[in-house]
């Protein structure tokens, strides 16, 4: 198969440079027909591969793929961004998108509602990220009003807070043993959920005044 989709093209990688780009190498003595779903994924990619491209049309490319052929994945797109060929992703998952993308077109319902970098996104999100190891209850927590979200993860305490400063010293105040505090920005799933959200919030607004 690979042979085959490099003679297309004037001057393509050899199957064995694709075959390692692309992680498959430890595929090439198999049949197409008796791979795994996430294996075939893997060999479509390096057929994409085969003709040198200058832009390069990636859907869903890693469903069905574990997390080991996942990062090898990443490995090769970044390796192809660094030799000048453009990428253009579509995802669901969304720790993918903010791992290889430059820049992100949010949609939904089949319209763009936001594009720009992950940062740019991110700073949509006035969300923080609290983790520390505590023994205060979640109902004391989320009763504090800066408080959006909380949650236990065995001893850990996962926090969510627009007004993270506040929040820790409130933390620090009422938990003298606590430890292992982090504080992080919202990420892109933050981000995606709230833009979306607003999105929806605005379609039924006009839709409503329509009516």
């Amino acid at each position: 198969m690979l042979r085959l989709t490099a003679s297309y093209y004037p001057a393509p990688r050899s199957p064995a440079e694709t075959a390692e780009l692309a992680g498959v190498s430890d595929l090439l003595k198999r049949p197409y027909a008796k791979l795994s779903g996430g294996q075939q994924r893997r060999v479509q990619f390096a057929l994409a591969l085969c003709g040198r491209p200058e832009l390069l049309f990636l859907d869903e490319p890693t469903v069905g793929m574990d997390i080991e052929a996942r990062q090898k994945l990443w490995a090769a797109i970044r390796q192809l961004l660094a030799e000048g060929c453009s990428v253009l992703l579509t995802t669901h998952y969304l720790e993918e998108a903010e791992a290889l993308a430059d820049r992100v077109c949010v949609m939904t319902h089949g319209r763009m509602i936001h594009e720009g970098t992950v940062e740019e996104l991110r700073a949509r999100v006035a969300l923080k990220r609290i983790r520390c190891l505590s023994a205060l209850s979640i109902d004391m927590v989320r009763s504090w009003p800066e408080v959006n979200d909380v949650r236990r993860e065995n001893e850990r305490l996962h926090i969510t807070a627009a007004e993270a400063e506040v929040v820790v010293r409130r933390l620090l105040a009422a938990d003298l043993q606590l430890r292992e505090l982090e504080v992080q920005r919202a990420g892109l799933a933050e981000a995606f959920t709230e833009l979306t959200r607003d999105a929806d919030e605005a379609s039924d607004t006009d839709q409503r005044e329509a009516a």
